[in-house]
């Protein structure tokens, strides 16, 4: 990841593909993943360096909310293939376990407060011990559907950049995650956004990828 750290001063005046800046910068890692193979450097870049998929997936919901556009943010992973034949592991990806974890801690809650609600509505309208059991099953059942869901679809977020995200970390050396804009108050708010700043290297580019101190 060092390699990353370096600009090429020989850039010329033409944009810059963020996919070429990342390979001249780490020539000898391959493309694992990229949200936006068209990506072009703007007027204002930030860019983040990490190793880490859930620090990276982190920090492209922040880019994203900080423009509020998703093709403003761009994640790209670079490393090298990895057989999985022998070792048989069942979701390297780690889809599965996050999709678990996120409707749990979402679906839980709403089960709780749904299942109380429900079953002291029906206690105070049957007063039936029975019937408000069974009120705060189906509450329960209720609550926890409809949270677990929103938990998921809306608390995660399901833009191109973050579903790019889900990829074996073993074959992950670098992630890069960049937004890119005209506007540089956007990148002094991104700055501020980055959430996961203890596991990430951020650097500000130029339209030709020069490194802005």
């Amino acid at each position: 990841m060092d390699e990353l750290n370096r600009t090429d001063t020989t850039a010329g005046r033409v944009p810059v593909m963020l996919t070429a800046w990342a390979h001249q910068h780490a020539p000898h890692l391959s493309e694992v993943s990229n949200s936006n193979p068209k990506a072009t450097l703007g007027r204002h870049n930030l860019v983040v360096i990490t190793g880490d998929l859930a620090a990276a997936r982190v920090v492209a919901l922040d880019f994203e909310r900080t423009s509020g556009n998703d093709a403003d943010t761009t994640m790209l992973v670079l490393g090298h293939a990895v057989s999985r034949e022998a070792t048989l592991q069942i979701d390297p990806e780690g889809v599965t376990s996050q999709a678990a974890r996120r409707t749990l801690l979402g679906g839980i809650p709403g089960a709780v407060v749904c299942s109380l609600i429900i079953g002291l509505g029906v206690w105070f309208v049957a007063e039936s011990a029975a019937a408000a059991l069974a009120g705060a099953v189906g509450g329960a059942i209720f609550g926890f559907y409809v949270t677990a869901v929103w938990s998921f679809v809306i608390g995660t977020g399901q833009s191109e950049a973050y579903q790019q995200s889900f990829i074996d970390p073993d074959a992950a050396d670098a992630i890069v995650v960049a937004i890119t804009v005209d506007d540089h108050a956007l990148i002094d708010q991104a700055r501020r956004a980055v959430s996961a700043d203890d596991k990430v290297r951020l650097f500000e580019l130029d339209e030709q990828g020069q490194l802005i101190a």
